[in-house]
Formats: C-alpha cells, sequence, structure tokens
C-alpha cells in the first residue's frame, strides 16, 4: 500500500481528517461534527476532551482504511485560546475565535487610540486579533483557573503536543496575539507588548516554523491511532494560511477566498504594507505575510438558518433551491449578516444581523435569497478596501471550501464583485496544506518551495457575470447596504448589552 501524508484540519464546527497520497491525491476523508457551546451572549466555546474524542475516532476510521502514515501536519481554526495547568491538561473551554466576551478588555487596555495600537502590533486591537485579551478575561472573572494556568497555546499546538507531548505555537497562530509585532520579518514575541497585557512570559510557548519537526508521534498515540510511532508531526498552521500554502499563493496581491463558517478573501504580500480593516498575518513562507479580510459568519449564516431558524431545511442545496424561488434583489429585502458580530469590514464584535425591508409580502424564499445576497455585499465591501489599499483589482478568484461548490452562491457572487469566480476540484485545500507541511517536516520535500510539491488542482469551469441588469440590481442594494449598519450600529450595541444583562 502507498505511503500516506495525513492532514488533520480542526475547525470550530467540524473535524476533518484527509490521507492524501505522495502526489496530493486524497484518498479518504473522515469528518467529526463538533458541538460548540454557547452558554451566554457572546461566549462561543468548545470542550477539548470531546473534541479529541471526536479526533481519536476520526484517525482511528481512516488509517483503518489507508496505507502507511509517513507523516502528520495540522491546520486548525484561529484564534482558539486554550489554557493548560502544569501538567498540560485544559483548564477549562477553549475560546473560539467567535467569542466575544473579551471585548470591553481590549477597549480598556489598547484605548482609543486604534491606529498607535496597530502600529505596534500590525493588527487592530479586537478578540480576533489579541487573544491575550482572553487571559485578562480570565484572570479577571475565573480567578480559580487563572491561578492554575501554566501555559496558554492554540488548538493546533493543544492537538501537536497530544501527539507528540511537545508544545509550541506557530507564527501564522501567534500573529493573532497581541503579543508580537507582525511586522518584523522574525516571528517573535514582543516584551513591549507583553508588558502592555501583563502576560507572563513563561506561559507563551516558543515559536516554531509549522514546516519544522516539532516531534513524533508516541507509542501510547500510535497504539490509539494505528499512526507508527516515531512519525514526524509538523505544527502546521492557521487553517485559511494552509490553504494558502496548498495553493502556492507566494507572489504579491494573489488571492483567494475561503468559504467555512467564515468567509475570508485572503491576498499575498511580499512586504507588511497593512489594511487596517484586515487581519495581518505572517505567511507559512518566511518573508511573506498574509492579509485577511474575514468575515466571522458567512457560511454560518446558513448553518444558522438550518439550526435555528428552518430545522426542516437539511442542506444548504436545500436553502439554494428555495433562494432561487425569490429573484435578484430578494423583493426587495437585505440581509446584514452579522450574526456573531462581524471582524471585516466593520469590525464591531457587538454588531448583530437583521433582515432590512420585512414586509407582509415577502416569503421563505426572498429571506434566504437575501442572506446570499448579504454575504455578497460584505465581501465587496471587502474588495474594496483592498483595492483603495494596494491598487488590487483581480479579474478572477478562486474559492475554497465546502460552499465554494455551491454554483448558486457562486454566481451571485460574480454578479455582486464583477469577477469570474472559480472554485478547486475538491474542497479541502487547509487539509492539504496541512498535510503538505507535515510531508516537509518528514524530509519527505526538500523546502516549502520544492518544486515536487502538490498543490491544488483549479477546475477548468468559472463561473462569470451575468446580465448587466442582474448587476444594476445588485448595484442599488449594495449602495442601501452601505448605509445600513451605520445608521443601526448604535441600536445593535445596546441590544447586545442588554443581552448580558
Amino acid at each position: 500500500m502507498t505511503d500516506v501524508f495525513l492532514g488533520i484540519d480542526a475547525g470550530t464546527s467540524a473535524i476533518k481528517v484527509c490521507a492524501f497520497d505522495t502526489q496530493g491525491t486524497l484518498l479518504k476523508k473522515v469528518q467529526r461534527f463538533v458541538p460548540v457551546i454557547t452558554p451566554y451572549p457572546l461566549w462561543v466555546e468548545i470542550d477539548l476532551e470531546r473534541y479529541w474524542e471526536l479526533l481519536l475516532e476520526a484517525l482511528q476510521e481512516v488509517t483503518a482504511q489507508v496505507g502507511t502514515v509517513v507523516s502528520v501536519g495540522l491546520s486548525t481554526t484561529c484564534p482558539t485560546t486554550i489554557f493548560l495547568d502544569a501538567q498540560r491538561q485544559p483548564l477549562r473551554h477553549a475560546m473560539v475565535y467567535l467569542d466575544g466576551r473579551a471585548d470591553e478588555i481590549v477597549r480598556a487596555v489598547t484605548g482609543d487610540d486604534a491606529a498607535g495600537f496597530q502600529s505596534r502590533s500590525g493588527n487592530r486591537a479586537s478578540t480576533s486579533t489579541c487573544w491575550a485579551a482572553n487571559l485578562l478575561w480570565v484572570q479577571k472573572n475565573e480567578p480559580e483557573t487563572w491561578k492554575n494556568v501554566r501555559s496558554v497555546c492554540m488548538l493546533n499546538s493543544y492537538i501537536a503536543m497530544r501527539l507528540t507531548g511537545e508544545l509550541a505555537i506557530d507564527p501564522t497562530q501567534a500573529s493573532y496575539s497581541g503579543l508580537m509585532d507582525v511586522k518584523q520579518a522574525e516571528p517573535s514575541w514582543s516584551e513591549e507588548l507583553l508588558a502592555l497585557w501583563q502576560v507572563p512570559r513563561p506561559f507563551l510557548p516558543p515559536i516554531v516554523e509549522g514546516s519544522s519537526r516539532l516531534g513524533v508521534v508516541t507509542p501510547e498515540i500510535s497504539s490509539l491511532t494505528a499512526i507508527p510511532a516515531g512519525v514526524a508531526v509538523a505544527l502546521g498552521a492557521a487553517d485559511t494560511a494552509a490553504a494558502a500554502f496548498a495553493m502556492q499563493l507566494r507572489h504579491n496581491g494573489q488571492t483567494f477566498e475561503s468559504v467555512g463558517t467564515s468567509g475570508v478573501i485572503t491576498f499575498c504580500l511580499d512586504q507588511p504594507d497593512f489594511e487596517p480593516g484586515f487581519l495581518n498575518r505572517h505567511h507559512v513562507y518566511p518573508g511573506r505575510w498574509l492579509a485577511h479580510g474575514a468575515m466571522s459568519t458567512s457560511g454560518g449564516s446558513f448553518g444558522w438558518l438550518q439550526s435555528k431558524i428552518w430545522p426542516e431545511v437539511k442542506s444548504l442545496a436545500e436553502l439554494e433551491r428555495l433562494a432561487q424561488e425569490s429573484l435578484p434583489g430578494a423583493n426587495g429585502l437585505i440581509f446584514l449578516p452579522y450574526l456573531a458580530g462581524e471582524r471585516s469590514p466593520i469590525w464591531d464584535s457587538e454588531a448583530s444581523a437583521a433582515w432590512i425591508g420585512l414586509r407582509l409580502s415577502h416569503t421563505r424564499a426572498d429571506m434566504v435569497r437575501a442572506v446570499f445576497e448579504g454575504t455578497a455585499f460584505g465581501l465587496r465591501q471587502i474588495m474594496g478596501l483592498a483595492e483603495s489599499k494596494w491598487g488590487v483589482q483581480p479579474q478572477q478568484m478562486i474559492g475554497v471550501g465546502g460552499g465554494s461548490h455551491s454554483r448558486f452562491w457562486a454566481q451571485i457572487k460574480a454578479d455582486v464583485l464583477n469577477i469570474e469566480y472559480g472554485t478547486t476540484e475538491f474542497q479541502d485545500a487547509g487539509a492539504l496544506g496541512a498535510a503538505l507541511l507535515g510531508a516537509v517536516a518528514g524530509g519527505h520535500f526538500s523546502s516549502l518551495k520544492d518544486e515536487a510539491l502538490p498543490s491544488v488542482k483549479i477546475s477548468s469551469q468559472w463561473v462569470k457575470p451575468s446580465s448587466a441588469q442582474k448587476q444594476a440590481v445588485y448595484q442599488s442594494h449594495f449602495e442601501i447596504f452601505t448605509r445600513l449598519y451605520p445608521v443601526l450600529s448604535s441600536s445593535m450595541h445596546a441590544l447586545a448589552h442588554k443581552n448580558q444583562c
């Protein structure tokens, strides 16, 4: 049987374990869905022990059906803040990137000088880019937990530690800590920022490149998973960065969209010339950076429709069929897709979602179509920021991830963005990126730029913008969309604080 590169893509709502051959062909994929815990407004957590159990199940299922695993790499949702005790056991549930409870702490620490903080760190002050704020929240609100904290790490750090016994953090995840200056070419913790956030330096793991050999699979883990003991494990990277690596996105101005729970348009930069409205980080490739225009719940909006609003609708395909019963413009209805606050383009953790324009004449089909269109309008705002900052006007864009294979949604994006929209031949670019980082760590490729490295294959079919009439409707609705949040933001904030009482 063939040698296997294993890629673990650990997300907020699902874990995917993918086995690839040495040519990058997907041999087997196993998925486990993760229960997300939301006990209070603004809280979003995962149970790490349950998460680990689900991952073990997926690993066991994959290894039982493929050849010999020769390397392992990781791709994980980011940031996911994890608190460990002296024995490296989790002290509480992990806080995922959608969690906004520390927003007031961010404002208290960084003050009103957003530009000043960004000049020191490379990112704006937010819970998505300053996971250090979660440490202060636990210190203030859970003192019994805090007194037992000895290490803080991210999700790929935790999984890699369980596999190898070694604890570290990679630059793509450290970039969102608020504890480093991302503009510096060499990733390192900043003493100035550590002092600002009052974070004890010993709590932070060493920063290790995601393609380095962190350690090897232990005999204990081998007995549980059938991965041979001694197999090299790479920390890998945050999911979008791993996908960027799988697409060999390493030249200035290259872009793509990740379509998962969040919707992210990523740009590669050869200089740290950052747009304040984006999340900025080190790339997997040293000397390169990634700038992400990241919407928090672009794809998550459809999971919300299915689980909370119309549970009888079982799939994205069924939602598409409903939406097609409506017309472009959703018969005068607009959706603001801020179900967990929003990152790019508005950066407001207390923003909330809304259908605007509802009347007795509207149907469920109109409401669903408005959600598809609203997410595309948010992407258009992000593209506008990139054009203003870097003069980037791509004529084509590739989408990766589960939602990218919705042709209906792709057509709306093509029309709203006035761009040709393409997809990859398979969905899991993050998992392939993880697997290839593991393969580099295992010595199966000479470097990150080895010409023999496989990459994601692009489908030959592109979705092109349709009629000028449709585009005119979307243009009109987009102009209204951009005016709604500024008018409604104060009411959104008042309601968010009401929910916390």
